[in-house]
């Protein structure tokens, strides 16, 4: 079959070529992105019960629903939070489920369960979430709030604007309150008109909201029949309310103001000091960064036009710029690693040879790169590493093929049987090999949780490069060669390349004087030289660990939580002077500040719990004079101590996945009140220990009046407990209704009593009683005869975990070694003097994703080695031989972890996933020096002269290999990134190691294993 292709080799060449321009086409169409996409399993289920405790809420809407999920299967875990008038439940989705089928369940279960909710709740709301990746945020600052108030109209249209933009999924405001329509009842006039606020509701919600009434054929035309009903908010003031007792029409307007007014304030933002709107646009799925981030640029700038010159606009964050910084690094790094490369093969090839194996690099990266967007990988960090990575290993087949042709021109061989022959020497260790790196990296496509997604395209690169790779060396390679051969009368050179003389003189050494002399006492030297292999992986425990590091970048965000019944203005003022704290120190040049619910979804930080009594900081930091990690180290327990009644976390941003606490002690149980007491005993005694933070998802108990009713004298009136609630809700926060919407305008409404913003007085609150003349004026009595308020104390909310009640207690440690053991014992003691079966309390850890990575890793790599074992098994038709090949896995593992020791450089996600990459990159060494052992023994060599010969023969190839590989990654090696530093260290000082101690423990142990497998025979 190679005849054939070498005979057509022009042909082919321009198949080569078509092939080359898809893969440029490829890269170019391909997304760019700062990490992976990634996928969350997970969805929500809001329900708001306007007014409701946290006791109601949970009886009434989170029990019901949670028992109606509770057979759906494709559920992972159900967790849900019950609060004051608001329930949320949060879904997790098995892997490997259809999510979409899942939350078709969901929505039905959800359906059937509202049935039996009250009136007042409001539908639920089901939301399948998605991660919302921010694609540019700015900031609209001015020296008067007043000023940004009343963009109201003008920043509505950038959010429809900006939203209608291809590639931009939703935009978020913050600082600017929406607006919603208050009907405010006049207090007197209502009591003279005799009606009552129910009555109210449901004459607007009647007007406004008639019952539909479908079609009908007449005259022989279906038509469709509707009620002329008012639909604007002008018509709202005509509506008729009822008759007052003397029988006059009661209008809305009689007993009611309209107007349209802001909502409760929920963030306070400013920047640089300055008042300030924040104005974020989310990128969809799937779109290149650059190219939409540009185009939402321009679209704002153009807006910006027409803002007030008090007003300005602030760039604060862009996704592009970060995208572009990172891939100019990277790009730079694929550059320096294919020259590189290129130079390296030129140390100990052909000119011809190394023109070939230099046209061969980008042809199979390009090659590589076309079915990327069939499997769903884009242009990010982790598939540009891929690609570096891929540089060192895919030059190996291109290498070893040239080297045999020459080695075949070299014996005489003409043009055409040269190419044939150099390849049918080792085109089956060549494809297994590059089968048994696909099968090392194939089984890591298959990670699952957030650790897979991330690392999903690093395997993926690898593989489609690799195949490439090896077609592009057992087709290309030959094809050029034989051309290039036809084309000259130059005899082989003896020593080919820049170092051609020296390698061979080290070829000579290995051979005749190494190699020789090892083989005299093979035993000896491969167990001296696997007890010292052995021994280097004692030196783990020696190596620092980091599962994820932090990004080198500019932003700290400061979470604070304020204590219970802290308003947003106060918690705003807080901020503030944190704000001027943090700028005391000269690495701080620019913060910004978010109360209320915190940032819009920037720097993978955000609150848990937000709320009026919570915010979030943001810090850059001047990386000449400060880092982040220095900012949160040195001004940690400053701000702790200068605000104790704040909770206060500081926190840079993570590459990889989020991780949430190190350790969480989970505790179970049907009564809350004995929930908070064991909760409080192991968090008092948690924060004993070396703890830099202790928190939990109940918080501290919120201030509470509850209104204590007279219940003689509301059986005496007829009245009930739902009428003076609705009386204190009208007086209160007032009661929502159904959303106003006619089409083009949705606002919220809400129906409030006239003066609701003072204390609630209750003796000016009135309810009718019930009279013995229903046609008499009705009774009114005060609330204050009614109810007496007293104040205590209740939960924020009620926790549950898979239907039962659990507080999750979130321990973060100043330093992790043994804290882990220690809130274990903890736990035991705790746990042992529990005197009741029906409470529970477990020891996690949020960040147990690390654990279960770890445990998977083990399964796939366990896996691998397998796979591994049986291709070379299959390829020798031997059991045995397969395992000095894994040797050179052995040695390549301990190489890598002696190389993470002397760095100092951690052992982390990536230099694990570096490890697994060992397994593929050093058996091709093995592979082909057993391989032409196992050929020598053929043509007749004695078995010491095939081991000395075929080191003779291969060490070149095997040098350059592992040349090629180092070089490749030395730019990522000594880029200082945090994240892909530990991935070039690792393989870099595995190949490094392994290279060296493969070429002398290997052959020795093919004599070992020749020796034991003949006295076998013999026996």
């Amino acid at each position: 079959m190679l005849k054939a292709i070498l005979n057509r080799s022009k042909i082919t060449l321009i198949f080569v070529l078509l092939f080359v321009i898809i893969g440029i086409f490829t890269f170019l169409q391909l997304p760019q992105r700062e990490i992976p996409e990634t996928s969350v399993n997970i969805g929500t289920v809001s329900t708001v019960y306007p007014g409701a405790t946290v006791d109601s809420v949970e009886r009434t809407v989170t029990n019901p629903i949670e028992s109606s999920l509770q057979s759906i299967d494709g559920i992972k875990e159900i967790s849900s939070s019950s609060s004051a008038g608001f329930s949320t439940i949060i879904v997790e989705v098995e892997d490997g489920e259809n999510k979409k089928e899942v939350f078709g369940d969901v929505r039905q279960a959800v359906s059937d369960a509202s049935t039996s909710f009250p009136d007042e709740v409001f539908d639920p709301e089901i939301n399948e979430s998605t991660v919302k990746m921010p694609i540019v945020s700015y900031h609209l600052t001015s020296d008067n709030k007043e000023s940004l108030l009343t963009l109201r109209e003008e920043i509505n249209r950038w959010q429809e604007e900006v939203e209608e933009i291809s590639g931009v999924s939703s935009v978020t405001v913050k600082g600017l309150p929406e607006e919603e329509i208050v009907i405010e009842l006049k207090q007197d006039e209502l009591k003279e008109s005799g009606l009552n606020p129910s009555t109210v509701m449901s004459a607007i919600n009647d007007e406004y909201y008639p019952t539909p009434l479908g079609k009908q054929e007449v005259d022989k035309e279906v038509v469709q029949l509707t009620v002329d009903h008012y639909s604007t908010l002008n018509e709202m003031n005509e509506l008729f309310v009822g008759k007052n007792p003397d029988g006059e029409s009661v209008f809305l307007k009689d007993i009611a103001n309209v107007d349209i007014a802001p909502k409760e304030v929920k963030d306070i933002v400013t920047f640089e000091g300055k008042p300030s709107l924040s104005f974020t646009a989310f990128v969809q799925a799937g779109e290149d960064i650059p190219s939409v981030d540009e185009k939402v640029s321009d679209k704002v700038d153009e807006l910006a036009k027409s803002l007030p010159s008090d007003v300005n606009l602030e760039p604060y964050y862009s996704q592009a710029k970060i995208v572009t910084d990172i891939f100019d690094g990277l790009f730079m790094s694929l550059a320096i690693s294919v020259v590189a490369v290129i130079l390296t093969t030129a140390l100990g090839l052909t000119v011809s040879g190394a023109f070939v194996v230099a046209l061969a690099v980008p042809i199979s990266v390009l090659m590589g790169l076309i079915p990327l967007p069939f499997s769903g990988v884009d242009l990010n960090q982790i598939s540009v590493i891929g690609a570096i990575i891929a540089l060192g290993i895919l030059v190996d087949d291109s290498i070893v093929v040239n080297d045999n042709i020459q080695r075949r021109y070299k014996l005489g061989d003409r043009a055409l049987m040269g190419a044939v022959n150099g390849v049918k020497e080792i085109w089956v260790s060549i494809v297994t090999s590059s089968l048994a790196i696909v099968f090392t990296f194939l089984p890591l496509i298959f990670l699952s949780g957030g650790n897979g997604a991330f690392i999903r395209a690093l395997p993926t690169v690898l593989i489609t490069t690799i195949i490439a790779s090896t077609l592009v060396a057992l087709i290309f390679v030959p094809i050029m060669r034989y051309l290039l051969y036809s084309r000259t009368t130059k005899k082989v050179p003896d020593a080919p390349g820049l170092l051609g003389k020296p390698l061979n003189r080290l070829a000579d050494f290995y051979a005749d004087t190494i190699l020789k002399k090892f083989s005299k006492r093979p035993v000896l030297v491969s167990a001296i030289g696997l007890i010292l292999t052995t021994a280097i992986f004692g030196l783990i425990a020696l190596t620092p660990f980091e599962f994820f590091p932090s990004a080198d970048r500019e932003e700290v965000t400061i979470d604070v939580t304020l204590p219970i019944g802290t308003t947003i203005d106060e918690t705003a003022s807080t901020l503030e002077d944190m704000e001027q704290l943090l700028k005391t120190d000269e690495g701080v040049y620019e913060t910004s500040a978010f109360a209320g619910s915190g940032l819009p979804n920037l720097f993978n930080s955000s609150l848990s719990n937000s709320g009026q009594n919570t915010g979030q900081l943001v810090a850059r930091v001047d990386r000449e004079n400060q880092t982040a990690q220095g900012l949160i180290d040195e001004w940690t327990d400053k701000l702790r101590e200068e605000y104790p009644d704040a909770l206060i976390f500081m926190e840079t941003i993570q590459q990889g996945p989020p991780a949430g606490a190190p350790v969480t002690v989970t505790v179970s149980g049907p009564e809350m009140d004995r929930l908070i007491e064991l909760r409080d005993t192991i968090s008092t005694e948690i924060e004993k220990l070396d703890t830099d933070l202790v928190v939990d998802n109940v918080g501290e108990m919120e201030p509470t009046i509850e209104y204590v009713p007279n219940r003689e004298l509301l059986e005496e009136n007829g009245i009930t407990i739902n009428q003076i609630s609705q009386q204190l809700r009208l007086a209160t926060e007032g009661i929502p209704m159904k959303a106003f919407d006619n089409g083009v305008t949705k606002r919220a409404m809400t129906l409030v009593l006239e003066g609701n913003d003072d204390e609630v007085n209750l003796s000016s609150l009135e309810v009718p009683a019930e009279t013995a003349n229903p046609a008499g004026p009705p009774k009114l009595i005060s609330l204050g005869e009614l109810v007496t308020p007293e104040k205590k104390e209740e939960l924020q909310l009620i926790p549950h975990k898979d239907g039962e009640r659990a507080i999750t207690i979130r321990a973060f440690p100043e330093n992790e070694e043994n804290y882990k053991e220690n809130v274990q014992d903890i736990v035991k003691d705790v746990r042992e003097n529990l005197d009741d079966n029906n409470y529970s309390i477990t020891l996690g850890g949020e960040n147990e994703a690390q654990n279960d990575f770890f445990a998977e890793i083990t399964v796939l790599f366990t896996i691998v080695i397998f796979l591994v074992y049986l291709v070379i098994a299959l390829q020798f038709n031997s059991l045995s031989l397969p395992f000095l090949v894994l040797v050179a896995v052995y040695l390549a593992i301990a190489g890598a972890i002696l190389g993470l020791f002397v760095t100092q450089t951690p052992i982390s996600f990536l230099a694990v996933m570096g490890m697994v990459s060992l397994t593929g990159i050093v058996v091709r060494n093995s592979v082909v020096l057993i391989e032409f052992i196992e050929q020598g023994l053929k043509s007749g060599m004695s078995l010491k002269e095939a081991v000395v010969e075929s080191g003779r023969t291969r060490i070149r190839p095997i040098l350059l290999t592992a040349l090629t590989s180092i070089v490749a990654l030395i730019p990522v090696a000594v880029s200082g990134d945090a994240l892909f530093t530990p991935l070039a260290v690792t393989i870099i000082s595995g190949i490094m190691f392994s290279a060296v101690l493969t070429l002398i423990i290997v052959p020795m142990m093919y004599l070992v294993f020749h020796r034991f497998r003949r006295n076998k025979r013999e026996a």
